[in-house]
């Protein structure tokens, strides 16, 4: 199955938009889904808003080097300590009043919070709540993401999942757009090497957390590993407090030869990391769009994933990725028996590389697709 956004190859043709204010409010500029798909529109965003980006903690000057100094200007950081809100939100919210923005977008919880305030203290201004996920990570995530949809004038999502959990959660009377996360279009050449099961490649892309289901990673190089496969497994991505352990598992199964980490990748290199990798693997528990694995699959790396989240909507089992089942600990072991199968046949491995990467070729970008909705709701 498709994605759901496709190119509209006469969009930026007829788009017409006069300067409005535009505020967009995140966390950071870090590595991760949210922050990639937004540096990728801000040269457009700033191109037809007068932009200012909200930047709730620090931001990564590696992440946004591709930017002019113009369009780096519009980031504005409130780097805070989360003990120190309760004396700074007074602060925040004054800048959001007096830039006055005609829509706000705000993704995450501290910027829930922010936006929820700020609606509340000028009705006028049209409030966008940016959900990400289909599932609430803590309490306060719960909190001031459901107030924040209760007082949205509409809501974006990442994927057709989420949009679904929003709907069926909460039934809210404002619409609801589903923005595409495809960062960029599809390469011109499929990028992925042919498989030569004498050296197999695995590749994991995204935040080192305990959601991500790393150790099930590590125990798949073993289980390859013990049936006789010479193989690896880089980890890219950037601790979120769980690198410590992961390194401790990796020890405990005697794999420091065989998985190692990488540290944070972006930009051009990602693109050199997809070549260089067969598989990309990702075992999580949740999911919204699964940025990494959409991009791998626009490349042609075969994802060994779980069908969480949005990908049973753009990916379908053994025929553009290897589904896993980690319910049971039988049901993953029939999956690992199933990537085995694939990697014992590069012939079938080549089939399902090169639909994974057909089956996007006519994906849209994030920038065209979140335009296209500002668009809709501006008023």
């Amino acid at each position: 199955m498709g994605p759901c956004i496709e190119i509209d190859h006469n969009f930026w043709n007829t788009l017409a938009l006069k300067k409005q204010k535009l505020l967009y409010i995140l966390h950071d500029i870090q590595i991760g889904g949210v922050e990639v798909a937004l540096l990728s529109a801000i040269p457009d965003l700033h191109s037809h808003f007068e932009l200012k980006v909200m930047v709730l903690g620090s931001i990564d000057s590696n992440m946004t080097e591709h930017l002019s100094s113009e369009q780096k200007a519009c980031l504005i950081p409130f780097d805070y300590k989360l003990s120190k809100y309760p004396l700074v939100i007074p602060k925040m919210v004054r800048f959001i009043l007096r830039f006055a923005p005609d829509i706000m977008i705000c993704t995450l919880w501290r910027a829930s919070l922010l936006g929820v305030i700020a609606k509340k203290l000028s009705p006028r201004l049209r409030f966008v709540s940016f959900i990400h996920n289909t599932a609430f990570f803590h309490r306060f995530d719960r909190l001031f993401s459901q107030a924040a949809i209760r007082h949205a004038d509409a809501i974006f999502t990442d994927s057709r999942a989420t949009a679904a959990f929003v709907a069926q959660r909460f039934a809210p009377s404002v619409p609801i757009e589903v923005i595409s996360f495809f960062t960029n279009h599809s390469p011109e050449f499929k990028a992925a090497p042919p498989l030569n099961n004498q050296d197999v490649r695995f590749m994991f892309l995204g935040r080192i957390s305990a959601v991500k289901n790393l150790p099930l990673a590590i125990d798949t190089i073993r289980f390859l590993t013990d049936r006789g496969y010479h193989l690896s497994l880089d980890v890219y991505g950037r601790d979120d407090g769980m690198l410590e352990t992961i390194s401790e598992y990796i020890r405990n199964k005697q794999l420091e030869d065989r998985v190692r980490y990488q540290g944070e990748v972006n930009g051009d290199r990602k693109t050199e990391t997809f070549r260089n990798h067969h598989f990309l693997i990702q075992l999580s528990a949740n999911e919204g769009m699964a940025m990494s694995v959409a991009e791998a699959m626009q490349n042609g790396v075969v994802c060994f994933v779980t069908p969480v989240g949005e990908i049973p909507n753009y990916a379908t089992d053994m025929r553009t990725a290897i589904f896993a089942d980690i319910s049971t600990a039988g049901a993953f072991g029939n999956s690992l028996k199933k990537l085995e199968s694939v990697i014992a046949d590069p012939l079938v491995y080549d089939r399902i590389s090169s639909g994974s990467y057909e089956s996007l070729k006519t994906a849209g970008t994030y920038s065209e697709s979140l335009i296209r909705s500002i668009l809709k709701i501006r008023g």
